[in-house]
C-alpha cells in the first residue's frame, strides 16, 4: 500500500498531560516479529532525536508511544509503543509501531516521544502535537523532535514557629477561580485551579485544560511554564477570562485569606484572583435538568427537573409526574425526606422506568458533587447517580451569541436521545447570511434561518429526493428533518456541544 502522509501540527507540550493508562503493547525488534505481528493493520515508522549536543545519562531509555487523544478531560488511551537504550549510540534513532487493531476515523491520534533517565524522571520530550490519521497500512511519521524539560522548582514551605498559628498555604488544596481583576467569572463551566503535592498545578481555564509547575514558600508562589490544550472558545467573554488567568500563572505571585475561606492571589503583573474552595456550594435557590441516570435511559422531551428552594424544599418532575419534598444540605451530604408526587399514568415509552429510578435516589442519604462540566451529580444510597445541568431561574435565561452557530460544519451526535446508526453522518452549516444547509445521511437540505440568543428559528427545509437504502435510514432520516421545523431553543453545552431542541421530545445535538 501506498504511504501515506504525517502531519504536524502544533498544539501543546505533551509532557505535560497527564499519564495514560498502561494499555499499550510494547514493540519487539524487526527480526523478532511473528507473522501475526508482521500483519499489523497500521504501521507507523520514522525517527527521533534532539537538537542539544549532549549524550544522555547512561541508563536512559527513548520510547515513542501512540495514543488516542480524542477526550479533551480524560487520559490518553495508549495504543502502541516502541522504546530503546541510548546507550548505544544516542539519537537519532529509528523507530516502528504496529497497531492490530483499526484506528476510528472520528478519533484524534497522537504520537509522542520521550527520554527518560535511570531515575525515571523526564529529560527530552516532543512539544508539538503529532497527529497519525486513521489508515491502514504504511505512515511515515518523519523526524520526532524532542526539547529538553526543565525540573519543576522544588516547593519549600517554611516552618512556622510551634507559637505561631498555621500559615495559609495552597500546596495540596483545589480551588475554584471567582473573579478575575475584581470581575465575576462567568461560564457553564466552573473555572478551577489545583496546586498537587507533587508541584504540579493544573485546571480548567474556561475553555481549555491546562498545567504546569509551581513553588510555594513564605506567602508566595512561582510558577513554572503553564502550558493548555487550544481549542477555541466560542464565548468571547469566557475567551478573555482564560487569557487574564494564563497571563497571572506566571512568575511569582503573593497569595493571603480572603473572606469567607477564600484566598486572594496577586500575579506578578498585578492582576487579582479570587479562588474559593472547591466542593458542593449550597443548592438552595437552584434548578437543574436531568442528562443522564445510571443505566437508565433519558426519555427526550420528558427529562426530569428539579428545583431546591430557599426554605428547604424541592419540587420539580419525574417527567410525567409532579413530586415534592424536603432536603437538608449539610455540605456534600444531603438528606431528602417526604418526598411525594402525583399519580398519573405514563404512556410514553420509558417514562415509567424514568421515573422509578428517579424517585429511588431522591430517598434517605444522598452525596452530591460538582463535575468538570458544572453539573449536579447526586449519588444515591444504592450507588445509583444522575447527572444534571444547571438550568435559569424562574424568568431568566442564559442568552448566547448567534455567531457562534457559522464558522464550520456542525454533525449531529445523537437525535431524540437514542444515538445515531453507526457509520452516517448528519450535518448542518450555518452561514453569516442566514443559509442552511445539511445533509441527512440520504439526502441534501437547504433553507433559510433566523437567530436569536436563545432561538433558532427555520424556514421550511428544501430537500432532494434520493431513497435511503435501508428502512432505519429513512427513519433516522425523517427524525431530524421532523426534528427542524420552526422555532427551536438552542445553546451551548459546557463541552462545546451545540443542542437544538423543541416541543414534541425533538432533541439534537451537534459537534463541529
Amino acid at each position: 500500500m501506498a504511504q501515506r502522509k504525517f502531519y504536524t501540527r502544533a498544539l501543546i507540550p505533551l509532557f505535560l498531560i497527564a499519564a495514560a493508562p498502561v494499555l499499550s503493547a510494547c514493540q519487539t525488534p524487526p527480526a523478532a516479529l511473528s507473522p501475526q505481528e508482521a500483519a499489523a493493520v497500521l504501521t507507523v515508522t520514522g525517527s527521533a532525536t534532539y537538537r542539544e549536543r549532549m549524550a544522555a545519562p547512561k541508563g536512559s531509555v527513548l520510547k515513542v508511544e501512540l495514543s488516542d487523544t480524542s477526550r479533551a478531560d480524560a487520559p490518553a488511551i495508549s495504543l502502541a509503543d516502541w522504546s530503546d537504550s541510548l546507550d548505544d549510540g544516542g539519537v537519532p534513532k529509528k523507530f516502528i509501531l504496529r497497531v492490530n487493531d483499526p484506528l476510528d476515523p472520528r478519533f484524534t491520534y497522537t504520537l509522542r516521544a520521550t527520554v527518560t533517565g535511570p531515575d525515571g524522571k523526564l529529560l527530552w520530550a516532543t512539544d508539538t502535537v503529532h497527529q497519525v490519521e486513521a489508515v491502514s497500512g504504511a505512515v511515515d511519521a518523519g523526524t520526532l523532535v524532542m526539547v529538553k524539560v526543565a525540573p519543576a522548582p522544588a516547593p519549600v514551605p517554611p516552618a512556622p514557629p510551634p507559637e505561631a498559628p498555621a500559615a495559609l498555604k495552597l500546596t495540596g488544596k483545589e480551588y475554584r477561580v471567582t473573579a478575575i481583576g475584581g470581575q465575576p467569572v462567568s461560564g457553564q463551566r466552573p473555572m478551577t485551579v489545583k496546586f498537587g503535592e507533587d508541584g504540579r498545578v493544573g485546571g480548567f481555564g474556561g475553555c481549555n485544560t491546562y498545567g504546569g509547575s509551581f513553588g510555594e514558600t513564605d506567602g508566595k508562589i512561582t510558577f513554572g511554564d503553564i502550558i493548555s490544550t487550544m481549542m477555541a472558545c466560542l464565548d468571547q467573554r469566557a475567551g478573555a477570562q482564560e487569557g487574564a488567568l494564563y497571563a497571572a500563572l506566571k512568575g511569582t505571585a503573593t497569595f493571603a485569606p480572603g473572606a469567607d475561606g477564600k484566598v486572594v492571589l496577586t500575579a506578578g503583573n498585578g492582576t487579582q484572583i479570587e479562588l474559593s474552595p472547591a466542593g458542593l456550594k449550597p443548592l438552595a435557590g437552584t434548578r437543574w435538568q436531568v442528562e443522564t441516570m445510571g443505566g437508565t435511559a433519558i426519555v427526550a422531551g420528558s427529562e426530569p427537573q428539579i428545583t431546591f428552594t430557599q426554605d428547604g424544599q424541592i419540587n420539580g418532575t419525574t417527567g410525567c409526574n409532579r413530586f415534592f419534598g424536603a432536603y437538608v444540605q449539610t455540605g456534600a451530604q444531603i438528606a431528602f425526606s417526604g418526598v411525594g408526587m402525583t399519580k398519573m399514568a405514563c404512556m410514553a415509552d420509558g417514562v415509567m422506568a424514568q421515573e422509578s429510578a428517579f424517585g429511588a435516589i431522591l430517598s434517605g442519604k444522598t452525596e452530591g458533587r460538582i463535575d468538570g462540566f458544572g453539573n449536579l451529580v447526586i449519588r444515591g444510597e444504592k450507588g445509583i447517580s444522575f447527572t444534571a445541568r444547571p438550568l435559569p431561574a424562574e424568568g431568566e435565561g442564559i442568552e448566547g451569541d448567534p455567531a457562534v452557530l457559522g464558522g464550520g460544519t456542525w454533525t449531529v451526535e445523537d437525535l431524540n436521545r437514542g444515538g445515531v446508526i453507526d457509520n452516517t453522518v448528519l450535518t448542518l452549516t450555518f452561514t453569516e447570511n442566514g443559509r442552511v444547509t445539511g445533509s441527512t445521511g440520504c439526502n441534501s437540505l437547504s433553507g433559510s434561518y433566523t437567530a436569536t440568543g436563545t432561538t433558532l428559528t427555520f424556514s421550511p427545509l428544501a430537500m432532494t429526493r434520493r431513497a435511503c437504502v435501508a428502512p432505519a435510514l429513512n427513519a433516522q432520516e425523517a427524525k431530524f428533518s421532523k426534528a427542524l421545523q420552526g422555532e427551536m431553543a438552542w445553546r451551548l453545552t459546557a463541552d462545546g456541544a451545540l443542542e437544538l431542541t423543541r416541543e414534541g421530545g425533538h432533541r439534537v445535538l451537534l459537534r463541529q
